[in-house]
């Protein structure tokens, strides 16, 4: 359920990927040339990152969370898709950092379902400029 205060929470955010020459943190909105430089290597035009911990922003234990995130992992190797591991750490101390993928190619919809498939709330997206924005799941 998009909200003032979960939208906030998801910009104070930062969304963190170890691109293959290098770890990158993304802020929504903001121009990222290290992610532009590895999409366009990979030849990727858009991409997703997604997340299956805490679904509806509800924590849930770590190892559940552990449990979501290895079978996202493997819906997106059996798809054939190639994954950038990263995490996404909230500004602020009191959420947990939330392990996550980065994959580039991945049409929108496809990531859509997936993230409403693991109950997310929103996932971030780009194209090839690199630019992190925030795509609320109930909208789209």
């Amino acid at each position: 359920m998009r909200t003032p205060e979960l939208e906030a929470a998801y910009r104070a955010t930062a969304y963190c990927v170890d691109l293959p020459l290098g770890g990158v943190c993304l802020r929504i909105g903001e121009s990222s040339p290290a992610l532009a430089a590895a999409l366009a290597a990979r030849g990727a035009g858009e991409w997703a990152i997604l997340c299956a911990a805490n679904p509806g922003a509800r924590w849930l234990p770590e190892a559940e969370n552990a449990r979501r995130f290895g079978e996202l992992h493997a819906l997106l190797a059996e798809a054939g898709h190639d994954c950038w591991l990263g995490v996404n750490l909230a500004d602020d101390d009191g959420w947990p950092p939330e392990p996550s993928l980065c994959v580039p190619g991945l049409p929108r919809g496809e990531a859509l379902k997936l993230a409403m498939r693991f109950g997310q709330n929103a996932i971030v997206v780009g194209d090839a400029s690199g630019i992190p924005m925030l795509l609320w799941v109930e909208t789209a």
